[in-house]
C-alpha cells in the first residue's frame, strides 16, 4: 500500500515514544490531534443521520417499501462488522494518516455515489461505500489518542472522542433539516460529500504522521497484533461493554424522530431538530466532563454502573407517551449524557486494557467491530418496534449485560 505523500509544509514524520523522559504535546497540539481524530469519524458518521429524515422519501423516490431502507441503513455498518479488527492491524502497520485520508475520500465518493443513485440497489452500494469509510475513520481516531497523547490528556482525549458517533448523526439530521421539507435528499447527501472532501483536503494538508514506536523490540506483523487481542478477554470485555450502551444509543437515534414525531403530533424536521440539538449539546458535555472525572482518577466501574442507572431511568422518560415533548426531549439529553459517560468511560480504559501502543489498532478494530455487528442489526430491531415498553425493556438488557462485561478496572491516573 503506497503511503500518501506529505505536504511541504509539515515535518515527514512526527513519532511519539511511550516513554517517561519525553515531553508531551502542548496543549494546544493536545487538542488538534484531538480534532483531527474526531472530526473524519463524525463527518463519515453524519451518512446514516442525513438519511434517516428521508425514509419515506426514499421509499416513494425509489419504489421500495421502509423495511428495504432500513436495510440500505444497515449495510453501512457491515465494512466495519467485517474488517475493523484486520483495518486495525493494517493501520499499525501503515500508520493512521495514510487510513484517515483514504478513508475521508471513500466516504466523499459513498455520498457522491448515493446522491445520484437511481435505484435502491445502487443505494445500497454507496451506503457500504460509506460505511467503509467510516471503517476505517473510527478505528484510526483511537489509535492516533493512544500513539501521540499520554496520562490525563489522553484520557480526556479518548473519553471525547467516545462521543463520536451519537454527535456525527446528530450532525447528519441537522445538514438534513434544511432539504426535508421539499424531499432533497440528494442535495443533502451531495452537500455531505462536499463536506467531507473539504475535510480530506484540509487533513492532507496539516495531519501528521503520528507512529507509535514500541521500545526495545520491533514492531508486531497485523496479524499478530489481532490475534494478541482476540485471545485477550479484557479486551472481548471492553468491546461488550462499549457496544451495546452504542448500540442503544443508535437505535434510540434511529426510533426517536419518527417516534416523538408520532406521539407528540410533531412534523419529522421539528423532531429530527429536537432530537439533533440534544445529541450535540448532551454528548459536547457529557464526552468533556466525564474526561475531566475520570482523569482525576475517578473509579470507572462506580461511574459506569451510575450511567447505567440513570440511562435506564432517561430511556423510560423518553419513550413513555405521557410525558409530553417537553420530558421526552430533557430525558433524551440526559440519556445521551449517561451514554457519554458509559461509552467514554469504558473507551478511556482502552489503553489500560491493551498497554502496547503497536497492538492499539487491533484493539480499537476489535471494539468497533462489536459496535458494528451490533449496529447492523439495530435499524431492523428498533424501527419494527412499536411500543413504548419494547423500546424501554430492550435498552435495560443492553445494559445491564454492557455492566456486568465491563472489565474490573482500578482507579484511572495520569501515570
Amino acid at each position: 500500500m503506497a503511503s500518501i505523500p506529505q505536504s511541504a509544509s509539515m515535518e515527514s514524520e512526527v513519532t511519539y515514544r511511550a516513554s517517561a523522559n519525553e515531553s508531551q504535546p502542548t496543549t494546544g497540539r493536545a487538542l488538534a490531534l484531538t480534532a483531527m481524530a474526531y472530526l473524519p469519524a463524525v463527518l463519515c458518521m453524519m451518512t446514516v443521520g442525513v438519511v434517516v429524515p428521508f425514509i419515506d422519501t426514499l421509499t416513494r423516490e425509489l419504489g421500495v417499501s421502509h423495511a428495504q431502507i432500513g436495510l440500505s441503513i444497515a449495510l453501512f455498518s457491515i465494512p466495519s462488522a467485517f474488517l475493523a479488527t484486520l483495518s486495525g492491524g493494517l493501520i499499525d502497520k501503515y500508520g493512521v494518516r495514510l487510513a484517515i485520508l483514504v478513508s475521508l475520500a471513500i466516504t466523499t465518493l459513498g455520498s457522491a455515489l448515493a446522491s445520484q443513485a437511481p435505484s435502491v440497489l445502487l443505494f445500497d452500494g454507496a451506503m457500504v461505500l460509506g460505511g467503509l469509510g467510516f471503517a476505517g475513520t473510527c478505528v484510526a481516531g483511537p489509535c492516533l489518542l493512544i500513539a501521540a497523547l499520554e496520562g490525563r490528556a489522553r484520557t480526556r482525549a479518548m473519553s471525547f472522542f467516545a462521543t463520536f458517533a451519537p454527535t456525527g448523526y446528530a450532525a447528519g439530521l441537522l445538514l438534513a433539516v434544511p432539504f426535508s421539507g421539499a424531499g432533497g435528499w440528494r442535495s443533502a447527501l451531495l452537500t455531505h460529500a462536499v463536506l467531507t472532501l473539504s475535510a480530506f483536503l484540509v487533513l492532507f494538508w496539516c495531519l501528521p504522521q503520528v507512529r507509535a514506536v514500541a521500545r526495545n523490540k520491533p514492531g508486531p506483523r497485523s496479524w499478530e497484533s489481532i490475534l494478541s487481542v482476540i485471545r485477550s478477554a479484557g479486551a472481548l470485555r471492553l468491546a461488550v461493554a462499549v457496544a451495546l450502551p452504542n448500540v442503544v444509543s443508535y437505535g434510540t437515534s434511529l426510533a426517536a424522530p419518527s417516534y416523538l414525531a408520532r406521539v407528540h403530533h410533531l412534523t419529522i424536521g421539528t423532531s429530527s431538530a429536537a432530537v439533533a440539538t440534544a445529541k450535540i449539546v448532551a454528548m459536547v458535555i457529557g464526552g468533556l466532563s466525564i474526561g475531566q472525572l475520570l482523569s482525576r482518577a475517578v473509579n470507572a466501574s462506580l461511574l459506569y454502573g451510575v450511567m447505567v442507572l440513570v440511562g435506564i431511568l432517561a430511556q423510560g422518560v423518553l419513550f413513555f407517551p405521557e410525558s409530553g415533548i417537553t420530558a421526552s426531549t430533557c430525558a433524551l439529553v440526559v440519556w445521551l449524557f449517561a451514554f457519554g459517560g458509559m461509552s467514554g468511560g469504558a473507551m478511556a480504559l482502552l489503553p489500560a486494557v491493551v498497554r502496547d501502543p503497536s497492538r492499539s489498532g487491533a484493539a480499537s478494530g476489535l471494539v468497533n467491530q462489536f459496535i458494528s455487528i451490533g449496529s447492523f442489526a439495530a435499524p431492523s430491531i428498533w424501527l419494527s418496534m412499536q411500543s413504548w415498553t419494547q423500546y424501554v425493556l430492550l435498552a435495560v438488557s443492553c445494559l445491564l449485560v454492557a455492566f456486568v462485561a465491563l472489565p474490573a478496572a482500578s482507579r484511572l491516573t495520569a501515570r
